[in-house]
């Protein structure tokens, strides 16, 4: 299925306690050309857990030779590299190589050869979004989406008003108490 809108105005609140960042912004997001919902969902998904970071979405769709999202400090040079989908694997070390990390965002279906994929690449993490989350988010995809979010240590709560996901924070090697690899979540409808 693909997205509909050309541009999807997304009205977000997001309050971390920890963090003590509670912010209100309206942000407008072109999918790809042809971009499908699953993968749409999955760049706005790694974008809502990495948002503390303040990554950038690719304006164009980067066909593997670019992130999806990134971040990069003032001379330029890519401080976090993000795919959403799998990489070849000489793309993955070409970005292993540009990036001081990696983040690589595989389904339940690609999280196993994710894992071979990136051994010995210390700097590379996996975000596994499960099938369940990711049509459960692509059910709150709208021409104007307005979701609440909230981070309770290394949880996001996002919800539209009528439905509820949970999802594991992306994190980083650079964060205490890091993990690998994320798994749990939980979805709840409002009714």
């Amino acid at each position: 299925m693909q997205v509909l809108s050309k541009v999807i105005r997304l009205d977000l609140q997001y309050s971390s306690q920890q963090s003590h960042l509670y912010q209100r912004q309206t942000c407008y997001l072109a999918p790809f050309y042809h971009e499908e919902a699953l993968h749409f969902a999955k760049r706005i998904l790694a974008y809502l857990s990495l948002f503390e970071l303040q990554p950038e979405l690719a304006k164009q769709d980067p066909l593997g030779k670019q992130p999806d999202l990134f971040l990069r400090d003032f001379d330029q040079h890519f401080r976090l590299w993000c795919q959403v989908d799998l990489p070849n694997d000489k793309q993955l070390l070409r970005a292993s190589h540009q990036s001081d990390q990696v983040l690589l965002v595989p389904d339940s279906a690609d999280f196993h050869r994710a894992q071979l994929m990136i051994k010995g690449l210390s700097n590379v993490r996996l975000f596994e979004l499960t099938s369940e989350q990711l049509n459960e988010f692509c059910s709150m995809l709208k021409g104007h989406m307005q979701l609440s979010i909230w981070r309770e240590d290394n949880v996001l709560i996002i919800t539209d008003g009528q439905q509820q996901l949970e999802l594991l924070v992306a994190c980083l090697g650079t964060e205490p108490n890091h993990t690998l690899y994320q798994r749990p979540s939980t979805f709840t409808s409002k009714h």
